[in-house]
């Protein structure tokens, strides 16, 4: 689209750090929208442009100038596509008459209308409404990440030995995985957070290494464990593998043990 936007302004801007209402100030500005009347499809475009000279220019772009991007672009996307389902209503609407009796009753829910056309006050109280439920989601996620690193940094906590004890733990079931799926809770010793995040870290693992196959119907449900196809050998296979390794060291220790015995008797 064409944009008035100049890299004039979008220095002037970036050398004094404004703020992101005095950037969308300037936008609606040098489009010469109307403050009381801002056409949010076009303001979209206008932004993305901003937002791209700026990048072009080489400039420190804030992580906020490009949230105000994507909030206008799927406010832009939210209206045209509600446009787009008026049109088509109306071509309907055009076509042969329909005998309403014989068409069943539908309970249709409420449903936000998209406006395309808003003041730049609606505009910045709800760019803040975006910032607020972004930030409040990322400290969710932050705490989230900050609980499961600490069950993690756990001392006493050793990946490998956790992924043996549930390759154990599959194998007593080998049969049950070839002709179904085994849930993850089934394979938790100890219904505790610690427990469970370490016993999920160990699935993980597994089907990272393409051994099992996890599956979940619907988000915080069950979690569902399947042996990969042509994979239900290599437990055993790791658990003899495992052994033979500990053999080893074991035969080494004592080995060294003997030598340094003997080394003392000399």
């Amino acid at each position: 689209m064409d944009s008035t936007i100049d890299e004039a302004g979008i220095v002037d801007l970036a050398s004094k750090e404004a703020s992101w209402e005095e950037v969308l100030e300037y936008v609606i500005r040098e489009e010469g929208m109307d403050p009381w009347d801002v056409d949010v499809v076009k303001l979209a475009d206008a932004f993305r442009v901003y937002v791209t000279k700026a990048g072009v220019l080489e400039f420190k772009v804030p992580a906020r100038l490009i949230m105000i991007a994507a909030v206008l672009l799927h406010m832009k996307a939210e209206v045209l596509m509600w446009e787009e389902e008026q049109r088509n209503a109306a071509a309907a609407a055009q076509g042969p008459p329909i005998d309403i009796t014989k068409v069943p009753e539908l309970q249709v829910p409420a449903k936000r209308v998209p406006t395309r056309r808003v003041t730049l006050d609606e505009l910045v109280s709800a760019l803040e409404k975006a910032f607020s439920t972004q930030e409040r989601r990322e400290v969710k996620v932050e705490r989230a990440r900050e609980r499961v690193e600490e069950v993690v940094a756990d001392e006493g906590f050793d990946v490998t030995k956790k992924i043996n004890e549930l390759y154990a733990r599959i194998s007593e079931t080998v049969e049950q995985l070839k002709s179904g799926t085994m849930p993850f809770s089934s394979l938790v010793t100890k219904w505790e957070r610690r427990e469970i995040v370490q016993s999920l870290l160990g699935v993980l693992h597994m089907s990272n290494d393409g051994r099992v196959t996890l599956e979940q119907e619907e988000p915080f449900k069950e979690i569902y464990v399947r042996v990969s196809e042509g994979k239900e050998a290599r437990v055993e296979e790791q658990e003899d593998e495992d052994f033979s390794k500990a053999e080893t060291i074991e035969s080494q220790d004592s080995k060294t043990s003997n030598d340094r015995h003997s080394k003392k008797e000399e």
